[in-house]
Order: C-alpha cells, then sequence, then structure tokens
C-alpha cells in the first residue's frame, strides 16, 4: 500500500519538476524595461488625444461625411499639441479599406492607397493601435501612429497621427526607437 502510493506521488514529481522550471525561467527572463519618464508622457499625451478624437471621427466616418470630418479634425487640430507644421501627413483618417479620406491640414495627399501596410491592416481589424516608420520618395522619414475608428462595434477606419523624427526628438525628447516600442493598447501600470 505505501509502495503504491509512493507510485502515486512519483508520477506528479515529473510534472511538478516542470512546473518549477517553466516558473523560474519566466522570473529570470528579463521584462521590458519600463518607458522613459519622456516616452510615458508622450504616450499619456497622446492617448488622451486619441479619446478626444475617436468618437466624433468614428461617428462621421460611419456616415462618410467628410465635411465633418474636416471640421473635427480642424477644430481637435487646435488642441493637439506638438504636431508639426509642415509633415507630410500631421493627421489623417483612414477609411476600412486605408484609403486616405482627409488630412488635416489639407494636403494633396487625399486618396492615397495605404491597404499594402499589411501590419497596419492586421492591427485595424484587430482595432489595435500600431505604430510604423515610413521612409518617403525624398529619402525623408515619417513615424505613423494609426488608431482603429469603431462604430457600433463595427471599425469604419483609423485615424493616423505623423510624425518627424526630428519633432518626436525636440518636442518630446522621444527617439524613433522609443516611438516604435511605446505600448499604447496596454493599460498603463500603477
Amino acid at each position: 500500500m505505501l509502495t503504491a502510493a509512493l507510485r502515486r506521488r512519483g508520477s506528479r514529481l515529473p510534472g511538478l519538476a516542470l512546473l518549477l522550471i517553466l516558473a523560474a525561467a519566466m522570473l529570470a527572463c528579463p521584462s521590458s524595461p519600463p518607458p522613459s519618464p519622456a516616452a510615458a508622457a508622450f504616450r499619456q499625451e497622446i492617448l488622451q488625444t486619441l479619446q478626444r478624437l475617436r468618437q466624433p471621427l468614428a461617428a462621421a466616418l460611419a456616415r462618410r461625411d467628410i465635411p465633418a470630418l474636416d471640421a473635427i479634425l480642424q477644430q481637435t487640430s487646435k488642441t493637439i499639441p506638438g504636431l508639426c507644421l509642415d509633415c507630410a501627413y500631421r493627421i489623417g483618417v483612414l477609411d476600412e479599406a486605408a484609403i486616405l479620406l482627409t488630412t488635416y491640414p489639407k494636403q494633396d495627399v487625399v486618396g492615397l492607397n495605404f491597404s499594402s501596410f499589411d501590419r497596419l491592416l492586421d492591427n485595424m481589424r484587430r482595432q489595435r493601435i500600431s505604430q510604423r516608420q515610413v521612409f518617403l520618395p525624398d529619402h525623408s522619414r515619417i513615424l505613423l501612429l494609426a488608431a482603429p475608428l469603431v462604430h457600433n462595434r463595427r471599425l469604419v477606419g483609423a485615424v493616423v497621427l505623423g510624425f518627424r523624427p526630428q519633432d518626436l526628438e525636440q518636442k518630446w525628447r522621444l527617439t524613433t526607437k522609443e516611438f516604435l516600442a511605446l505600448d499604447f493598447n496596454t493599460p498603463e501600470r500603477e
């Protein structure tokens, strides 16, 4: 009887040992470092801006009301701190097919198709904020942050904020690497 109890207990030992090894490995893995104070402040500022923009833009976009989108962008852009004056895409709205419908300030780029940006489309469909670096034909770079617009639980498009790397560095003391590493989808841990 004692032998049978030991055998039963012994059969659990390999599983328990594996669990302990996995737990130790998870504790030993370094977690990503917290964002710098500058990155955390930038993240907070952008999330507040997106919170103000997303609902009214989604409602107007669901109606395909471009003049209303323009009015919302113009009105809200006055309160968006730090957006550069001469970025190619300071702020824009894409429809669900990733076609650029409007920008602020007005640019002659409406109709551009961003559907070849697979990661952007995938994140839009998954309703996640994403950011990426894009190289322009003149060899300059622009950093884009795209946030999905959802109306009545249906994806209707995305709002895109565009930043020049030098503006991020000058105004927020934020590097391109830090910008690309920021997680805008996870709630901030206290």
